[in-house]
């Protein structure tokens, strides 16, 4: 199973892969815990400190049409989501049995970019209708921890991960 990191250019906080939390770039961050776990490639439309193949898609859906296209099964896991666990990562590849895998609230909310998409996803008009089909796997959203799915978009994003990221590092007694 290999996992792909997107990386696009953010219109409401430009540069925010490149931004340093704890000394390291956001996207080192997702790099590094992703790649501990999976064979991981990076697509992205902007230059990055790590090796990356450049995404020349018009969207994300334009994307995960050609990754399906060209690996069948992927994860896909968000650029901008630092606080995810290696234990989080594993939840979501043991569930992996040739069908999509999605983290759900049981309501309808998923998560479409912390997921495994198969040959059976067929991309429409947006990443949960590519995630549903009738042979998909939910995870309840209660089984990863508790930021797994904490995505930067904005500067008050950014503020916030600042906070927790250090917290984190408090409640682990961990030392920068």
């Amino acid at each position: 199973m290999i996992a792909i990191i997107p990386v696009k250019l953010s219109e409401r906080l430009p540069g925010k892969h490149l931004m340093k939390i704890g000394g390291k770039a956001i996207i080192e961050h997702v790099y590094e815990k992703v790649s501990g776990v999976f064979e991981t490639y990076i697509y992205s439309k902007v230059d990055l400190p790590l090796p990356f193949i450049a995404d020349n898609s018009n969207n994300i859906m334009g994307l995960v049409s050609t990754l399906r296209d060209k690996y069948g099964s992927f994860a896909l896991i968000g650029g901008d989501m630092l606080f995810f666990s290696i234990d989080d990562l594993k939840t979501l590849k043991a569930a992996y049995s040739g069908n999509p895998v999605v983290p759900s609230d049981g309501e309808g909310d998923y998560e479409p970019m912390f997921s495994i998409y198969s040959g059976e996803s067929k991309p429409t008009k947006n990443l949960r209708e590519a995630l549903i089909t009738e042979n998909t796997v939910y995870i309840p959203r209660k089984n990863f921890s508790k930021y797994a799915f904490f995505n930067i978009n904005t500067k008050s994003d950014f503020d916030q991960a600042v906070k927790i990221y250090d917290n984190l590092l408090k409640e682990y007694k961990i030392k920068k």
